[in-house]
């Protein structure tokens, strides 16, 4: 007879706390994010993935003004604040890409504090980037939230701008960027996708 994993005879054991998550090494920490305290195990993705989340990040970095102070950071933890008040569960994305104002060293950053997400899709996934994201990230009050689409061949297919409609919380599609991002909020920034595709 099979042996039954864990969470089929108790689900909790896929539910987290946040203090349960802050004990977790972090190896495992990188393999997942939590929705109302529910795990949701992170697929990695392909290097022309997190080539392309980095390059961006790196252009976002070098044309950010000095003022006000904000900072540019890849695959870190944004942790929701609204969604959390609501019900008090644990909830956590870790955009691609994350533009926000500059918080304390050693401060979790907070759906407060992103001013700009970034999520990049490869060909035959993107479901929780285009749907799920997009409603939780509007419902957080992230003002804008760009999605990079990868073609076949893995290189820049479109960028799509959403921005927040602040009184409906839910995004509305800006733009549809092809060849280059023409960036006006947070800042103003150019980023052909040939700088994005190596």
């Amino acid at each position: 007879m099979t042996e039954l994993p864990v969470w089929a005879d108790d689900p909790g054991a896929l539910e987290l706390t946040e203090e349960r998550y802050d004990e977790l090494p972090d190896a495992l920490r990188k393999l997942i994010e939590v929705i109302d305290g529910n795990v949701i195990r992170c697929q990695s993705g392909s290097a022309e993935h997190s080539d392309v989340a980095r390059r961006l990040a790196n252009h976002l970095e070098a044309t950010k003004p000095d003022d006000p102070c904000m900072r540019v950071s890849t695959d870190v933890d944004v942790h929701f604040t609204r969604r959390k008040r609501r019900d008090g569960a644990f909830s956590f994305r870790r955009p691609d890409v994350t533009v926000y104002r500059c918080v304390e060293r050693g401060t979790k950053l907070t759906t407060a504090d992103a001013l700009l997400v970034v999520e990049v899709v490869s060909p035959g996934s993107g479901y929780t980037d285009t749907v799920d994201k997009l409603a939780e990230y509007a419902y957080e009050g992230i003002a804008v939230y760009l999605i990079v689409y990868l073609d076949s061949s893995l290189y820049v297919k479109m960028i799509q701008e959403y921005r927040l409609d602040w009184a409906a919380r839910t995004y509305r599609l800006a733009e549809t960027h092809e060849d280059a991002l023409l960036l006006e909020s947070p800042y103003s920034a150019v980023v052909p996708f040939s700088r994005l595709d190596g």
